[in-house]
């Protein structure tokens, strides 16, 4: 994609759609991003839940690559970037759908993209189910947002 691309909501929604076949598989749908944070949801689908009704662990490992995806669009506009490494903790099983991830930037520099990734239940009490680290490389055409700094949640 072109350095000019508007990488609106609409638009990332779109891009990642097409270029993921597991977000419609999974039925993930992406909320906001924006370059300070991205958020997913994982809608209840025939591909999510292992047999006794937990998600998968692969899923929860996709929507936390797959919300990071749509934090480095909306921040970077790099459509190019891609997955270094994700370390994910599973914390509790998921077995109440939606949840909603929540990815937020640790480290932006020129070339690599750290962030942040909270999996936790949509509704009710807020109940952590995972969390992960990831880090992304970015393409060296990428432009857009914050770079260099750390941010931190508040």
């Amino acid at each position: 994609m072109s350095a000019t691309t508007d990488w609106t909501l609409e638009h990332i929604r779109l891009h990642i759609a097409e270029g993921l076949p597991l977000v419609p598989l999974f039925n993930l749908e992406v909320v906001e991003a924006t370059a300070s944070r991205g958020r997913l949801r994982l809608n209840a689908g025939e591909h999510v839940s292992r047999p006794g009704g937990a998600v998968a662990g692969p899923v929860l490992f996709a929507l936390a690559d797959v919300v990071a995806d749509a934090l480095i669009l909306a921040a970077r506009h790099d459509s190019d970037a891609v997955t270094v490494d994700l370390m994910i903790n599973f914390l509790r099983p998921a077995r109440d759908l939606p949840l909603l991830a929540e990815a937020v930037p640790l480290r932006a520099g020129r070339r690599l993209f750290t962030a942040e990734v909270r999996v936790s239940k949509e509704v009710g009490a807020l109940e952590l189910v995972a969390q992960a680290t990831t880090t992304w490389s970015l393409s060296r055409g990428a432009s857009g947002g914050a770079a260099g700094g750390a941010t931190r949640r508040g």
